[in-house]
């Protein structure tokens, strides 16, 4: 996996390549493809790390669920 760099302009690498990736976009369509796409890549990210946080404090359905039921509790309704 490469590492990202700051340059002068201060954008990262990953910055300017999706720039000039830009000037091969010729409609709103693919505009919008590609922006559903950087959407799903960040989803899937943010989902594994909350799976691997879960995972390491042992958070199950029953711990959310608690956590529910105590907040409903607690609040003023």
């Amino acid at each position: 996996m490469s590492t990202i760099k700051e340059n002068n302009n201060r954008l990262s690498s990953l910055q300017l390549e999706l720039l000039k990736s830009l000037k091969y976009m010729a409609s709103e369509k693919q505009i919008k493809e590609v922006k559903s796409l950087l959407r799903f890549y960040f989803a899937r990210q943010l989902d594994e790390n909350i799976e691997k946080i879960e995972n390491k404090k042992e958070y199950s359905a029953e711990v959310y669920e608690k956590w529910l039921e105590n907040s409903i509790c607690n609040s003023d309704i």
